[in-house]
């Protein structure tokens, strides 16, 4: 049977404001795909793969899409997990989750008390790696106790490390080793967050707090190393092997083009953002609209493809 994948309907204004507001995460990461809220169909194929050859029936995976009526009924009905637990821990993650409202502010992430996988980011390494938290689970035979360990200070850590690794063994397997080499630079300094964070759950002062960029940082040095190890050990094996440096002047042009006022992205990102400043500086609440009106602005300034007359 597999998994079920939907989708949520395109919406450029709404998607716009969740670039925007995705921003910070983008630099912190130094990828342009996080949380870009537009479904690669390379990723799909890729997801659909992944969960036949684990055998994940039932599994649902949503991309970009906010349906917390839907998500709540799978809650209910996810025999997996004790009814109890689904009830007294499941209900509160349903409704945080509810009012979070990732289709605006992104947040990829499993849910095992629904079974559903929430994507936001078009990263093949991302994907991979919340579905190989599915796959984590499936393995348990008390997953909703298990779920329950998370609050355990360190126990993140070791599953973070799982679904990283069924994400990279998978794609090694399947010989898709330019998405693995970008999947260990960007799967390393999301999991130095969770390093981080285990540190100041065990040690809760302010001078613990000051290491997160630092912490991230050092993940990042790790994962473009462990990368251009990889890239090495193909190079070796491979007539013509992926290149990190050729990935980064990719990455980079992404993020060009993400900016570029000439392309319809572009546009849409400058109109909405100085509508949102504008809103912002001259009254709070005239934030959205200000973004909608810088919206609907570079909208009609669009060129209307018809020919013209010389």
């Amino acid at each position: 049977m597999g998994a079920s994948i939907s989708q949520g309907q395109r919406l450029p204004f709404v998607d716009t404001l969740g670039r925007i507001f995705s921003y910070a995460n983008k630099l912190v990461f130094l990828n342009t795909r996080f949380e870009d809220h537009e479904p690669d169909p390379r990723v799909v194929q890729a997801l659909h793969r992944f969960v036949d050859h684990h055998g994940l029936d039932g599994l649902h995976i949503r991309l970009n899409e906010y349906n917390p009526l839907d998500d709540l009924r799978r809650l209910l009905m996810n025999g997996r997990v004790n009814l109890l637990l689904r009830l007294g821990f499941g209900l509160p993650t349903w409704l945080a989750t509810t009012l979070s409202v990732g289709r605006l502010f992104g947040g990829d992430h499993y849910n095992p008390w629904s079974d559903t996988v929430h994507l936001f980011s078009s990263h093949m390494g991302i994907a991979l790696h919340e579905t190989g938290h599915a796959l984590d689970f499936r393995r348990r035979s008390l997953p909703g106790l298990y779920a329950l360990t998370r609050y355990i200070p360190g126990v993140a850590l070791y599953q973070e490390y799982l679904a990283s690794l069924y994400a990279i063994e998978f794609m090694r397997q399947r010989g898709m080793h330019e998405d693995e080499l970008r999947a260990l630079r960007i799967l390393y300094p999301a999991y130095s967050t969770y390093v981080f964070g285990a540190l100041v759950e065990l040690f809760p002062s302010a001078g613990v707090r000051g290491f997160l960029f630092p912490a991230i940082a050092l993940g990042h040095v790790l994962g473009v190393t462990h990368a251009q190890r990889r890239e090495a050990e193909l190079s070796r094996e491979l007539a013509q092997a992926p290149s990190v440096s050729v990935q980064w002047k990719e990455e980079l042009g992404e993020a060009l083009a993400e900016v570029n006022p000439s392309s319809e992205r572009g546009r849409d990102l400058w109109g909405v953002f100085l509508g949102l400043s504008a809103g912002s500086a001259l009254c709070g609440l005239g934030a959205l609209p200000g973004a909608w009106a810088g919206y609907r602005l570079v909208r009609r300034s669009e060129p209307s493809g018809r020919a013209t007359l010389p």
